[in-house]
């Protein structure tokens, strides 16, 4: 269910951003679509810094182009968050703006508001009036503090602590060794985990990740690492345990020379059924820790799989992130390779614009309202 959140004027708009992006962005232009008086999320990409007339309007059907995908949408609200003065003329990044207003027009999109937020507080694109102070953000419930952070903090890995990402290494450096006869208790025991790889997928997306858990991390480690396992973990986490069992059972087929099922390839690819977020989240702060704590050789599955499911999330600046740091450590990865190739073309999952379309219009006393949605960035 979406949550209701009323809003009467742009300063009360701006103080509920945030919330539809789970931060605060800098350097930054946010869209948000609008089927009647409700969002149906945001997007948020990053400002350019310089662009002659082709560039704009390129960048503006570009960005349009993605908006008008969302099923319903009707209307859009703009958001410019710059390091410049916002009550300076001429306004910083207006050209960008009337860019996007010519081709939403052109579109048939209604145009809520259009609004730039400064160092110096914030105003609108469409009237002549200075800086007004910053909105803050809303106290709408969650974890609100997290609404300080920019768009890159949330991408940055968990601190597991130097004993545990010590124990980790070594299990990982056993289980790789593949010497059986030579493990350590905790080695077989991750071992164990990886008799049943689904179940052990399975597993780790039924509660939050345990750091202390170090075997059952190790085995989430070493499977990672291997593609034909990795895929079938992403292909699970974003459908079931049964889908995981078919797509598992599909890679064996593959080794003998079988094509992989139309549907499971869709998956991967973005396409298909819209995916369960708390799987896909609970996935990645897995992959999140598993990296974290992983020996340097060992860390680009675990990104490369956590840049797969950010974006998958419709997080592309996360999605970014892990991918480029998984491509440091081997600049031959494939799904690192993948994932940045989708981002570098504004690529977003197909299931990111498939809206149900609002029951009712969310009201306020000047007939407006948004609602939190997608948490595409």
């Amino acid at each position: 269910m979406s949550t209701i959140i009323r809003a009467a004027t742009s300063a009360e708009f701006l103080s509920l951003v945030p919330h539809l992006l789970g931060c605060t962005p800098v350097r930054s232009l946010v869209l948000v679509p609008f089927v009647g008086s409700r969002t149906l999320g945001a997007l948020r990409a990053d400002l350019p810094v310089e662009a002659d007339t082709d560039d704009l309007d390129r960048i503006a059907s570009t960005l349009i182009g993605l908006v008008c995908k969302v099923s319903h949408v009707d209307a859009l609200a703009l958001v410019v968050y710059t390091d410049d003065p916002v009550g300076a003329t001429p306004r910083s990044h207006a050209a960008l703006i009337d860019a996007l207003l010519s081709r939403a027009d052109i579109c048939g999109l209604e145009l809520r508001d259009a609004l730039a937020v400064g160092p110096d507080g914030w105003t609108s694109y469409l009237d002549d009036a200075g800086a007004r102070p910053h909105a803050e953000p809303a106290p709408v419930g969650g974890d609100d503090h997290a609404l300080d952070a920019d768009q890159f903090v949330r991408a940055e890995l968990p601190e597991l602590g130097l004993l545990r990402t010590e124990h980790l290494a070594r299990l990982g450096l056993e289980l790789e060794n593949g010497l059986a006869d030579t493990w350590s208790a905790s080695a077989a025991t991750a071992a164990l985990h990886l008799s049943d790889p689904c179940v052990l997928f399975e597993d780790v997306v039924d509660a939050e990740p345990d750091p202390d858990d170090v075997p059952r991390l190790a085995g989430m480690m070493w499977a990672l690492q291997r593609p034909a396992l990795r895929d079938v973990a992403l292909t699970q986490w974003a459908t079931d345990l049964p889908t995981g069992d078919r797509a598992l059972d599909a890679q064996l087929a593959f080794l003998d020379g079988d094509p992989i099922d139309e549907d499971l390839a869709e998956t991967l690819l973005g396409e298909g059924e819209v995916p369960d977020v708390r799987r896909l989240t609970r996935g990645l702060d897995v992959c999140r820790h598993v990296a974290a704590a992983a020996p340097p050789a060992l860390r680009p599955g675990p990104l490369a799989a956590a840049a797969w499911l950010s974006w998958a999330l419709g997080r592309s600046t996360h999605a970014g992130t892990y991918a480029a740091q998984a491509r440091a450590i081997d600049d031959e990865h494939g799904l690192a390779g993948i994932v940045l190739a989708l981002v570098a073309g504004q690529r977003l999952p197909e299931w990111a614009f498939r809206r149900e379309p609002p029951v009712a219009a969310a009201t306020s006393p000047a007939g407006t309202g948004w609602s939190r949605g997608y948490p595409g960035r």
